[in-house]
């Protein structure tokens, strides 16, 4: 029987490690790689990266290209940053992203800072059948239960590590199947999260791979292999 591997949901790097499944973000336009058996790929128009109405719509457009292939398997990252300027555009631009996670059936993998009300306004709008990611998550436990009862599942990563308070306290409260483990710019060994989300959480190491991937199973439909 095969080992089931770790999945990482949402990393920009090019790193490849036999026990690992990786979504690797790519941005508009970047040729992605052929499909190899573990590496999948999302892309999507980040916030910080807009630059005009024209030009977001070409942007757009090269997204939707992407999503054709069949191991481009999510959308992102997207999303909403109050600290970056544009807003109304970058809600226009998010909300086209979400419309195209419907179309192609596939995840939108999300980045928010100080935005979760419009986030949640949003999907309460759409009330989409595809899932919604919330990568990197640092939510506090009132946001994230918010969050939960529409049906969002949260990534983690060096947040736990750097032992910061929202972070653990969210993954703590959330169960199992809400949740998912990242490296995204974190150099380390996506193990070293796995370790710490285990000990947060009073289990083992290997219950949560497992977990992860049967949730990554779930929303994407895929199996990479039989590791089961």
């Amino acid at each position: 029987m095969v080992a089931v591997p770790y999945i990482d949901i949402h990393t920009h790097s090019a790193k490849k490690d036999a026990g690992v499944v990786t979504v690797r973000n790519f941005f508009p336009g970047e040729k992605i790689p052929e499909f190899t058996g573990r590496n999948f790929y999302s892309v999507g128009l980040h916030p910080w990266f807009l630059n005009g109405v024209a030009n977001n719509n070409v942007q757009l457009n090269l997204v939707e290209e992407a999503l054709e292939l069949d191991h481009v398997v999510a959308i992102g990252e997207c999303g909403l940053d109050k600290t970056r300027p544009e807003f109304d555009e970058q809600k226009r631009v998010f909300e086209a992203q979400a419309f195209m996670a419907e179309e192609f059936r596939k995840p939108l993998i999300i980045h928010c800072v100080k935005a979760w009300n419009e986030i949640m306004e949003l999907h309460d709008k759409m009330h989409p059948e595809c899932n919604w990611i919330l990568h990197g998550y640092n939510g506090g436990v009132e946001i994230t239960r918010a969050l939960e009862k529409r049906g969002l599942f949260f990534s983690f990563g060096e947040a736990l590590l750097k032992n910061r308070p929202k972070a653990t306290e969210s993954f703590k409260l959330l169960p199992l199947e809400k949740i998912f483990i990242e490296t995204d710019e974190f150099e380390g060994d996506i193990r070293e999260i796995y370790r710490k989300g285990a000990q947060i959480k009073n289990i083992a190491a290997d219950d949560l791979k497992k977990s992860v991937w049967q949730n990554f199973n779930r929303i994407e439909n895929i199996m990479v292999n039989s590791f089961e």
